[in-house]
């Protein structure tokens, strides 16, 4: 599966999240999970970085590592109600090495 269809399948399964689905990060590996088979195996979750944007609201920076892929996320929370959306979202193909 290409990148671009990657994307477009995650984010389809983003937009249609239920309050039910808990957590972002949570649902996004869940979502990733479905095309294993194309972005391989989860190898872990790297927390980038954290800013306070307003008194209400903080950006978490993530990259989710998997054998094929790394998808870098920004995440806004609003600390008012506890809702969180996505803000940026960003595959980047892992390079293979061959030795020769």
């Amino acid at each position: 599966m290409s990148n671009r269809k990657l994307k477009l399948a995650l984010t389809v399964g983003l937009l249609n999240r239920k309050p039910e689905h808990g957590n972002l990060l949570a649902l996004v590996k869940c979502l990733m999970g479905k095309f294993s088979s194309d972005a391989g195996s989860f190898l872990g979750l790297r927390h980038i970085e954290q800013q306070n944007i307003s008194n209400t609201h903080t950006l978490n920076a993530y990259a989710l590592d998997f054998e094929f892929y790394t998808l870098s996320l920004d995440i806004i929370k609003n600390l008012t109600n506890n809702t969180e959306s996505i803000n940026r979202l960003e595959f980047e193909a892992q390079r293979q090495l061959f030795a020769a």
